[in-house]
């Protein structure tokens, strides 16, 4: 049929598509097998794994993705076969019909074959949905060669009734974004802790605006059930910087916003409250966490508590008469000098500490459920430590105390939290928080780029994880090994994510789910628009069990 020793390629499909014509018109009843009926089907492997073939030349906007969701649609009548099951690819490999070192084998002029090779498939079962939409937990496997396609945004369907209040972002299929379903956290389970955790430049800010813009949106419209604790030390939460915009501009719904600053020239604004902490209100154990102490001062720390009143501790050791009564307690007065020196030290560098103070009315923000943001510009890491120990005990003081009907609970935010909640740290306060918070309903919101510095037991608390790229792996294990849901296998995607990029792990979502985090300025003026009595989200459907 062709003349010489060397065939075109063209030439060469043109004889095979006549072959595979004439092969047809002569076996009218046999099943020619084609390409396009190998690719794209499920061809293993367990109720653990599936497995599926696709060409290895797919153009740029067909390529397979690692984080794609797939559905495998097991549909037959006839058999009475009608689920769907989804799948997300966990890695692509080169594969080939050849044995052993296909890809350097010579057929021809050619390294190989094209016929024979192909991408294989590695994908992790996340479920199935029923006919009725309905989505479970898959405790089988699809029928072998079952058509295998890119899940579209109608099999996401049943997501809309597992998703929360909080809107954060949409859905994301690799990358692409299926809009149509918004990722949105349940305030039900604030309480139960949340850990937000990326690397420098991956978005943990921007993400942390549109958490706190949802929740301002929800408290103003009186839907909220929670407060929201912010302490920004960085100044970029309120007002923003240059094209960045901050909460406050999201006049829509600013009654759900209380701003405490430090700063003179924002408390100058007519929403802004300047910020106040009352000597009596600071406790001995929060100077204690801002240094490192020797055995005898931290005894003398300690004996604070029994030998002033409570709430004038802080004036009286700085008296002569308050060495006098440390050294009648067998202190040296070179102890003693260390305390006191370290205190002076403090109250010269938070000039916030006065007469007057702002907590009981913090406090009443929060429980009422608006978003309590405290601008901290140009303080000191130290300083910034001390403010969040007293604000975060004195609430956690009131929470236990308050057990009336109608407070709404709390969630505290912690910026570079493996500070406070590392291994060995001596910030237990945070810990407390961590271990018994939920039973008076005070919850932590952990911001790190340094999971693996947190204490194990404590980041096992943790329900809800928002984690948007970390590039160590030790990071990643120390996530795996302690979140609610399994990551193990996310490993890959976790360490590809671009900026802005998350997946989403909390128990009221029956999978880690990928999302595209809103921009903030792009969420802001979608809420100015927003209709107050249209809902955003639609809640309902998948329940797990929570203990």
């Amino acid at each position: 049929m062709f003349e010489g020793h060397f065939v075109q390629e063209a030439d060469l499909s043109a004889f095979r598509a006549k072959l595979g014509s004439e092969v047809e018109q002569a076996l009218p009843d046999k099943k020619v097998i084609r390409k396009e009926d190998t690719t794209y089907r499920i061809i293993s492997k367990s109720v653990t794994e599936y497995q599926f073939i696709v060409p290895f030349d797919l153009p740029d906007d067909e390529r397979i993705e690692v984080g794609q969701i797939f559905s495998i649609k097991d549909h037959d009548e006839a058999r009475g076969r009608r689920l769907t099951f989804l799948a997300r690819v966990l890695d692509i490999q080169h594969g080939s019909n050849y044995e052993g070192n296909w890809d350097t084998t010579m057929k021809g002029t050619q390294f190989f074959d094209k016929e024979q090779i192909f991408n294989r498939v590695f994908a992790e079962p996340l479920g199935c949905v029923n006919c009725d939409g309905s989505f479970r937990r898959s405790r089988t496997i699809p029928t072998k060669f079952s058509k295998v396609s890119r899940a579209e945004r109608s099999e996401f369907k049943f997501l809309k009734q597992v998703m929360g209040d909080i809107e954060i972002g949409y859905l994301r299929n690799g990358s692409r974004l299926v809009e149509e379903i918004t990722v949105a956290l349940h305030s039900d389970t604030i309480d139960h802790h949340m850990g937000v955790f990326a690397t420098t430049g991956m978005g943990k800010s921007n993400f942390m605006k549109v958490f706190a813009a949802s929740c301002m949106r929800l408290a103003a419209r009186g839907e909220s059930k929670f407060g929201l604790l912010i302490v920004d030390p960085h100044g970029e939460y309120l007002k923003g910087k240059g094209s960045i915009k901050g909460l406050m501009h999201l006049k829509r719904y600013r009654d759900g916003l209380a701003c405490y600053s430090t700063d003179q020239k924002n408390s100058k604004d007519p929403y802004v409250e300047e910020l106040a902490i009352s000597k009596g209100e600071v406790r001995p154990e929060d100077v204690a966490l801002l240094y490192e102490w020797s055995p005898p001062q931290r005894e003398a720390l300690d004996a604070i508590s029994r030998i002033f009143d409570d709430g004038n501790w802080l004036e009286e050791i700085q008296r002569p008469d308050g060495l006098e009564r440390m050294m009648k307690e067998k202190f040296k007065d070179s102890t003693v000098n260390v305390l006191v020196r370290r205190i002076k030290n403090i109250l010269e560098k938070n000039k916030y500490i006065q007469g007057r103070s702002s907590l009981a009315n913090m406090l009443a923000n929060l429980q009422s459920g608006k978003v309590v943001l405290v601008d901290i510009p140009r303080m000191s890491d130290r300083s910034e430590l001390f403010l969040l120990s007293v604000i975060s005990r004195y609430i956690m003081e009131e929470y236990k105390k308050d057990e009336r009907e109608g407070r709404k609970n709390c969630l505290i935010t912690i910026e570079e939290a493996q500070r406070v909640l590392g291994a060995g740290s001596n910030t237990s306060r945070f810990e407390t928080i961590a271990r018994e918070g939920r039973k008076f309903g005070v919850g932590l919101c952990a911001i790190t780029q340094q999971p693996k510095l947190i204490d194990k037991q404590l980041l096992s608390q943790f329900n809800t994880l928002v984690i948007m790229g970390l590039g160590d792996r030790n990071d990643r294990i120390q996530l795996e090994e302690s979140a609610k849901q399994d990551l193990s296998t996310l490993d890959i995607e976790i360490q590809t994510l671009e900026k802005g990029e998350a997946i989403v792990s909390t128990l009221n979502i029956p999978f880690p789910v990928p999302a595209r985090i809103h921009r903030f300025e792009d969420y802001l003026r979608r809420l100015e628009k927003d209709d107050a009595n249209e809902a955003l989200i639609s809640r309902g459907g998948f329940r797990p069990f929570l203990e």
